[in-house]
């Protein structure tokens, strides 16, 4: 489940050769955001952020997966 969630955060490619982040940006996701900021907009301070960020919340979802999942022994 822990692996799942991490690859539906980093969803990038579907998005954007589809719909190029769809109507009224409906599909826009966190790596399309980042890529936008960096790409789009020139502003790598804010796309390193937001993948700084990202690195945190997952990382601290993962912690706590582990830390509700462990086994006593």
């Amino acid at each position: 489940m822990l692996l799942q969630i991490i690859a539906t955060m980093q969803v990038f490619t579907e998005p954007f050769v589809i719909t190029g982040g769809g109507p009224e940006a409906s599909t826009t996701t966190v790596l399309y955001l980042i890529y936008k900021y960096a790409f789009s907009y020139q502003n790598f301070g804010g796309a390193c952020a937001l993948s700084a960020m990202l690195l945190v919340l997952l990382s601290l979802f993962s912690a706590v997966y582990l830390w509700l999942t462990r086994t006593k022994d």
